[in-house]
Parts: C-alpha cells; structure tokens; sequence
C-alpha cells in the first residue's frame, strides 16, 4: 500500500498503464525495431556487395586503362625501332656512297613520325671504302663528324652500343644543341660485322604524349620510367627528369611503391593495393612493362572518390531506412490500438477485480467476478481463466502451507536419523602398551543427509576388531539396512574367532527377511595390539592399501560374495603382521569413484600417489584427513556422487614412554603423539 498526495491509501495495483508502457507502444517499437533492423542489414548487404563489385570494376579499369596507355606507348617506340633496325641492315648489306648513305638516312628520318634526328655511322671494312659518320636533324641540321674532328669512339653510348649487340634506349637528356629540349635515343648497332651504329631521337614530349591525358583523371597517378630508372614523367610533383624511383622512395618515406619498383626492376606486370604512406589513400597501382624496350608504365588510382560518394549514397539509404521505421512503428501503433483495446479493457477490470480497498491479500478476495467472461475471443477465454485463477489460489496456498509444514518435518526427521546414524559410528582408537602405539581412526562423509556406508571399532581383548562397509543403495533405505548391518555385525564379532567366521554369521543373519534384495560390501578386521599381527576378511570389498616405510602396496585379500544377498561361508581368511611404523588404509568405492565437473573420476592411481607422498610418521587420523581433504579438492564445486568412508590404522614403537611394566589404555584418536616406526615386512 502507498499513500497519494491526499493521504488516501491506494493499492499498488493501478487499474491503468502510461502509454510507453502500453502494449501496443510495444508491439510498435518491436516491429519498427524489425523492420529498422531488416532494412539496415539488406541495406548493408548490398552495400558491401556494390562496394565490392565497385572496386573490383575499379580496379579492371585502371588495370585496363595502364594496358592501354603501355600499348600506345608501344606503337610509338616500336616505329622508331623498326626504322632503326630496317636502317641498320640496309646499311651492313649494301654498299653505298656517302651520298646514297646520306639520302637513305634522310628518307628513314622522314619516314618516321616523331623522330626528332638520326645518326648513322658506318666505318670502312676495307682500305678505300668511305668513312661516314654524320647526324641529320629533322629541322634541316647536319653535321659531319668526319670533317668536325668529332671523336665520337670516345663517347660511351657508342661503346655501349658495340658492346651491346642490340638495341636500347637512353634516359631522357637535356639537348643542348637542339634548344634545349628534353630527349631520349634509340641506338642499334650495324649487324653482321659491319662497324657502326644507328641513332634515333625522339623527343621525350612527343613520347609521353599518351600519357599525358591520364595525369588530368581524377584520382589517377601516373609514371613513366626510363629503362635506367630515371622518372621520365609523373604526376608526383617534383620528381620527373629529377631522380629515380628508388630515390623518391627513399626520401619521401614511400615504402608502399617499393613492391612495385622492385617488379619496375624485374620488368615484371604486375598490380596491387596499398595504402599512401603520405596522404592515407587507398590506391590501387598496376606496373606494365613496354614491350621489352625497357620503358615500364606505372598507373595508381585512388578510391577515396569512389567510396566517397558511395558512402554518402549508403548514409542517405540508412536514414531512408530510419523514416520507414519510424513511420512503420506510427501505422503500427495506430493498428495496435484498436486491436488492443478490449484487451486493456479487461485490464483494468481485472484490477479493479483485484484490488480490495481493505487491503486483504488476494488469496482472501471473495468480489464480483471478472467481466468479459461472455466474449467469445481471446479475451473472454483469459477473462474466464482468471476467474479460474482467482479461485485456484487459495487452495494453492493452503497446499504450499501444508507442504512447507511437511518439508520442514521431513528435514528434522532427517536430522535425528542422521544424529543417529553418526552415533552408531565408533569413535577412533588409540593404544600405547609398553613401547608399542597403535592408533585407528575413520572418517564418513554421506552424499545425502544420511548413508549407506558406515565403519566401526570393537575393542575384544588385546586385540582391536575393525569393520568398513558400503551399502548398495544412498539415502534412507541404505541408511536403515546400514544401521540393521552394523548391529548384526557388532553380534557376530562377540562370539566369532575370525572376521571370516564374522562375516559368515552376519551372511546367515541378514539373508534373512531381506525382501528388498539389499547388499552390503564389508572388509572386517582382527589386530593384536601387542604384537600387530592382523587378520583380514573380506565380502566384495575394495582390497585395503598398506603404506610402508618405502612403498605403498595392495594387500592381497580375496573377497567373498557380498552379505544380505545369500548365506554364505565362502570367505577366506588372510593373516598377516604389521611392521613397526605401517599404516593400514581402507575406503568405500566413494572415494575412487568420485567425480569433478569434468565427469573425471579420482581413481586408484591419484590415491596411490597421494599415500605414497604421505608423511610416514603420520598417524592415521591425519592419513585419514588427507585423503578427504584431497578427494573434496579434486571434485570442487561437483556433488558428491557417493558416500566416503576412509579408514587407517597405524602401528609402530612409541617414543618417550616409559620401559617399565606395560600400560594398556585407549582413546579417541588424534590425541598425544605417534611413536616412531621401525622398518619392518608384511607376512602372508
């Protein structure tokens, strides 16, 4: 109950609902949430396919539009080639006087556009024959080299050219003698022994006039190398007839192009993206070789336009997307409303239904009943079922009430049986006779409030009678047999003379009137106090372990069928001695069988290997308390999947006590010191 601003006293339900909390202002956000949602994600779906599909066609284009500039650059460099070639081969097979030679060259020069100027020279081959060496430009200029004195074996591109068998292109040069003008040669040797060369020259405006176009695209770089790596042209500023590549790259950082000077280098096509160390671009640069004069074309296109402007599309769709939602969510609502309106309706009346202005609780309502019940829609059949409801509810409780009541009992019934099934568990052993201590413990942790495993210490005499069992079942049932077994027991070691003729008589006594088919597993024990010698029988229990002074073994006990199926006297005996400072231990499957949440078991051998780094002067309440403690370390958070019982019994010479007559006394273990344990073997 709260208080409103005039002090009345109203119900913390309230018979109307503000509109974002509405239904229908639900069901609107939801389907305009989808239907935002689904245009957003077919929105980009075919944003990353169209942006895809726009690259990869950017990327053909720019790789064809490198192709096509090499190809033109090509035909250019190839005519001049031709001419020179046809020239050389016209001059070493004929021969011709200066003048014939001067009128070939001058016809070759004509013949081919672009050409700026051609040198031939031809040296005789025989003692009379004419020395011709002289260079014809296309603006009328000749020179004579024989007449100037000009040396021109001195000069290396004639060396090269000898020596090179073949044509080749220089770098571009400034030409001086022709105003200055940036050119690039073409030299070929005379072929078939004669001595000479032929020379072209272009002008390096004339050959990058292809190209030039390509530099005014957007976003578009282009580079044209010279066959010794000199920038011929670009459209990076400030590197063209300046340095090369490799130089560029070097200074300005541009460690991205060096992929592709490498294959300039190698005259290899090839085409990649990468990133503008400078500007952040992505570009996309392909290198295409011109034929094999040397000359090689590099061509790099930006995308930042492209996606750009993409990017602005895609925004413009995404906030489409939005208004569509939102006008979508609007409609939505505005549906919602009339389909929602009986609904609200029988809200409100199942409020005022509920609400009691006495404020009793709503198990104790008795009022009118719910409206709508006559509708033959959906809503008349909630109106009817909270009718129902309303009149379920009481009797509900009144079962949870009873059921809480009988919970309760149930779980203090459970803790007196587990009272007492602890107090029919011996309490451990301790005996310090003279120079010899032994000491018995056991501890048992049930899975459930009570068990089926149990233990028990019996003193008869100078010796110690021990027992540890499993029962076949957990829980109550278990824990009943377990108390009927332990009794039976208890009787049959007070007349027996082995624990194999104890287990016989508990066989005869709990076959009998066991309908439910119970079993029990035992390993029942005799030692003699003074002397240690042990005797041991066993109905299907686990063999017990013996931590010696050097090593930890199984003791060999051969186990007879379990007690409460049958009457049997089948089983055998096993006797043995306990050396000074041994330690006998014995558990329940629950220990070996204990599973962590990673459904492993503990298992024998993580047993054996934590008796083997056991403390050899511990006595058995601490051997006891290890084992536990490691086995609840192993599972973890893990239920236990069964009862743990682990029993020890240690033996071995005290320390510290006195040499006179013998003094026999027993108490609970854990209590005053172990004696220290002289080595000694099992006997069988």
């Amino acid at each position: 109950m709260t208080e409103s601003k005039e002090g009345a006293v109203t119900s913390p339900l309230e018979g109307r609902v503000r509109w974002y909390h509405s239904l229908r202002t639900r069901i609107a956000l939801w389907c305009g949430l989808l239907i935002l949602v689904f245009l957003v994600g077919v929105t980009l779906a075919s944003a990353w396919y169209l942006r895809r599909e726009i690259l990869d066609n950017a990327r053909r284009d720019t790789r064809a539009t490198a192709a096509d500039a090499a190809g033109r650059l090509e035909n250019n460099l190839r005519t001049l080639t031709i001419a020179s070639d046809n020239l050389a081969r016209l001059v070493a097979h004929t021969s011709l006087t200066p003048d014939e030679l001067e009128q070939a060259q001058i016809a070759a020069l004509q013949a081919v556009p672009g050409a700026a100027g051609t040198l031939l020279i031809v040296e005789p081959r025989q003692p009379g024959e004419a020395h011709y060496a002289r260079y014809i430009g296309r603006n009328g200029r000749h020179r004579d080299f024989i007449t100037d004195g000009f040396d021109y074996r001195a000069r290396a591109w004639f060396g090269r050219t000898r020596a090179a068998g073949r044509g080749w292109w220089s770098d571009p040069y400034l030409n001086q003698t022709a105003g200055r003008v940036w050119m690039t040669t073409y030299n070929v040797p005379l072929p078939d022994g004669a001595v000479g060369m032929v020379s072209f020259d272009m002008e390096l405006g004339d050959l990058i006039a292809p190209i030039e176009s390509l530099a005014h695209l957007p976003g578009v770089r282009a580079t044209l190398l010279a066959p010794e790596g000199l920038v011929a042209f670009s459209s990076l500023p400030g590197i063209a007839l300046r340095s090369k590549m490799e130089d560029y790259i070097r200074r300005e950082g541009r460690t991205d192009l060096a992929e592709l000077v490498e294959a300039a280098r190698e005259r290899r096509p090839t085409y990649q993206s990468h990133r503008d160390t400078q500007t952040g671009q992505l570009r996309f640069s392909v290198l295409e070789p011109i034929g094999d004069s040397g000359w090689v074309l590099m061509v790099g296109q930006t995308y930042d336009p492209i996606i750009g402007r993409f990017n602005s599309a895609l925004a413009l769709l995404l906030a489409g997307s939005m208004v569509v939602a939102l006008l979508g969510a609007f409609l939505v609502r505005k549906i919602g409303e009339q389909i929602s309106r009986p609904m609200e309706d029988l809200t409100r009346s199942a409020v005022k239904a509920m609400n009691n202005v006495d404020g009793r609780s709503i198990a104790e309502i008795h009022g009118d009943p719910m409206p709508q019940q006559h509708r033959l829609d959906e809503v008349g059949v909630l109106a009817r079922t909270m009718e129902q409801a309303r009149h379920s509810i009481r009797s509900q409780l009144s079962q949870i009430e009873n059921m809480g009541a009988a919970r309760q009992k149930l779980e203090s019934e459970l803790s007196i049986a587990r009272d007492i099934q602890e107090a029919l568990l011996a309490d451990g052993r301790r005996f310090d006779i003279g120079l010899h201590h032994l000491e018995a413990d056991a501890l048992l942790e049930p899975a459930k409030a009570v068990g089926g495993d149990f233990y028990n210490f019996i003193e008869h005499g100078d010796e110690l009678w021990f027992v540890i069992g499993d029962v076949s079942d957990k829980g109550i049932p278990a824990a009943m047999f377990m108390a009927r077994t332990v009794t039976m027991l208890e009787i049959a070691i007070q007349t027996a003379a082995t624990p194999a003729h104890a287990l016989a008589e508990a066989s005869r006594r709990l076959a009998r009137g066991n309908d439910t088919c119970m079993f029990a597993t035992v390993l029942c024990g005799r030692i003699n106090v003074h002397t240690g010698e042990l005797w041991m029988a066993s109905a299907g229990h686990e063999s017990p372990l013996l931590i010696g002074r050097h090593q930890v073994t199984t003791v060999p006990v051969l186990a007879g069928p379990p007690l409460g199926f049958e009457v049997s006297d089948d089983f055998p005996l096993w006797a043995g001695r306990l050396a000074a400072g041994d330690c006998l231990v014995a558990i329940t499957d629950g220990v070996t069988e204990a599973f962590n949440l990673g459904n492993e078991a503990y298992g024998d051998e993580r047993l054996a290997r934590l008796l083997e780094g056991l403390d050899r002067n511990a006595g058995a309440a601490e051997a006891c308390q290890k084992i536990l403690d490691d086995v609840r370390r192993f599972i973890g958070d893990a239920p236990p999947s069964d009862d743990t019982t682990i029993l020890a019994i240690s033996w071995g010479r005290g320390l510290g006590l006195d040499n006179g007559p013998s003094d026999r006394h027993s108490s609970p273990a854990g209590r005053g010191e172990t004696g220290a344990h002289q080595p000694g073997a099992l006997i069988t």
